[in-house]
């Protein structure tokens, strides 16, 4: 077979690669080994507009074919295993995710900012296909994996996909150049097919490098904290619970890292048939609102759940950890020696589904605050297990951020919805104190939460309450009119 037609099922992506005869156009003749003169055009398209092409669109470009095949064989642990954006950054163009990881990097101070450059490099180099093409000059295509879903994202053009499927498709690039290596005997290409045929065969380290983005100097401190070998195999890129935690909490220092994980191994796994039968029906209303920004389908999300099986008490207050037990989804707490992380939820096949509360964070002093991070959770286990987090989720640390703008919307519209927000504030006329130390009292939650739910209800406020409620929020300076 001399072309090569491979698509996601849905067409979103495709590569068609269509093998040339004679000697190779870019090697002297004198200089062109076995494999260099496996060589043909590549042609590369995101929702049938074509990245990579030759003169026109509707061919590709031409180049050998075993640095592709070497890239793909030598990157495949981190494209199926690395999950997310750098920084967690939402997935987008390849330059507005570059633009907000600069964003990222300039809040960071300068020995962490350091740190995500060099993560973004590493990034770019094992997930970047056009790095499979030294001297081409060729778009970025980057494939982005998000839990369940895969993105490929290029300068003006991305994508989304299951994740399952582009990984189908790019195997089927790699088994037909693999092919038409496969009767050089160099010791290059017979290198290059090795590595590609092995390429799921990764030992412990490997696959925790992999998956959490770590040294191999970090990895070796808490190496013993993952799985013993005889809890899980290490011959497969799989990842799970604990590497999907620790990667979302970021680097720490040994000790702490060593408690969290300890947490969540001590997380035993249980069904919850009832949360499974909800999250059929909540996915439904992010579908329906998935042309929506985040914030409007946590809006939307829990305007819908306030409407379901008696949630909302007389009183208009809802019970986040409660309801969680009833979906038979326990809350526990723990120390995690960090005061960033608020809280970390797992629910893969191994661990959960539970909500572990940080004893050192932020929830465990306010009450406000803890009903936040429950309701935030809750969010999750409705519509993220099956998506972008499926097997774990860390508030505080580096899970996607569109993700964490839909969960942080849905926590404060469940809690305390705006229009109620805004018409309770305004019946009290010019006493804004009254009116907040009510609405506090009445839905328990924090001053921060009750002044961004007034300020965006749909009630007009005077230039005295702006001045008040932007007095509640930590930068008053992003509290605008």
């Amino acid at each position: 077979m001399d072309e090569l037609v491979a698509a996601t099922t849905g067409g979103e992506v495709e590569f068609v690669l269509t093998r040339s005869t004679g000697s190779a156009p870019l090697v002297p003749a004198d200089e062109t080994t076995q494999v260099e003169a496996v060589y043909g055009r590549v042609k590369a398209s995101i929702d049938g507009r074509a990245i990579w092409c030759g003169d026109d669109e509707a061919t590709g470009f031409e180049w050998t074919w075993i640095e592709l095949l070497e890239f793909l064989g030598d990157c495949w642990r981190y494209i199926a295993l690395e999950d997310g954006a750098p920084l967690g950054v939402a997935p987008s163009t390849v330059p507005r995710m570059l633009a907000a990881v600069d964003f990222e990097i300039e809040r960071a101070g300068p020995v962490e900012g350091d740190f995500d450059i060099d993560q973004l490099e590493a990034f770019r180099e094992t997930h970047d296909l056009a790095e499979a093409f030294g001297g081409a000059v060729l778009p970025p295509l980057w494939v982005v994996r998000e839990g369940n879903l895969g993105w490929v994202t290029s300068d003006d053009h991305f994508a989304a996909a299951p994740f399952n499927d582009i990984l189908a498709m790019l195997e089927q690039v790699g088994d037909f150049v693999a092919k038409a290596v496969d009767n050089a005997d160099d010791p290059r290409s017979q290198h290059a097919i090795r590595t590609w045929l092995n390429r799921s065969k990764c030992d412990r380290l490997s696959v925790i490098e992999a998956a959490t983005g770590y040294s191999s100097e970090l990895i070796a401190e808490i190496e013993s904290a993952f799985y013993g070998a005889d809890e899980r195999t290490w011959d497969n890129l799989e990842s799970d619970e604990l590497l999907a935690a620790a990667r979302l909490v970021g680097p720490q220092p040994p000790t702490t890292l060593r408690s969290i994980l300890a947490a969540v191994r001590d997380v035993g796994s249980h069904p919850s048939f009832e949360l499974d039968a909800l999250s059929d029906e909540a996915s439904k209303i992010v579908t329906e609102l998935q042309d929506q920004p985040p914030y409007a389908q946590g809006h939307g999300l829990a305007t819908w759940l306030r409407k379901q099986r008696q949630l909302v008490e007389p009183s208009g207050r809802v019970d986040p950890e409660q309801f969680l037990a009833s979906l038979a989804v326990p809350v526990m707490t723990s120390r995690f020696g960090l005061a960033d992380i608020d809280a970390i939820g797992c629910w893969g096949p191994r661990h959960g589904p539970t909500v572990l509360l940080n004893l050192d964070g932020p929830s465990a002093s306010s009450t406000g605050r803890r009903r936040a991070t429950l309701a935030h959770e809750l969010c999750h286990l409705l519509v993220d297990r099956v998506g972008a987090l499926p097997l774990a989720e860390v508030l505080g640390g580096r899970s996607p951020k569109y993700v964490e703008q839909r969960a942080g919307a849905f926590a404060a519209e469940l809690l305390l919805p705006r229009h109620i927000a805004g018409h309770e504030f305004v019946r009290y006329g010019d006493d804004h104190e009254a009116a907040i130390r009510s609405l506090r009292a009445r839905y328990l939650v924090s001053t921060e939460l009750l002044a961004w739910q007034i300020r965006n209800s749909d009630v007009i406020l005077g230039p005295e309450a702006w001045r008040c409620l932007a007095s509640l929020v930590p930068n008053p300076s992003r509290f605008r009119m």
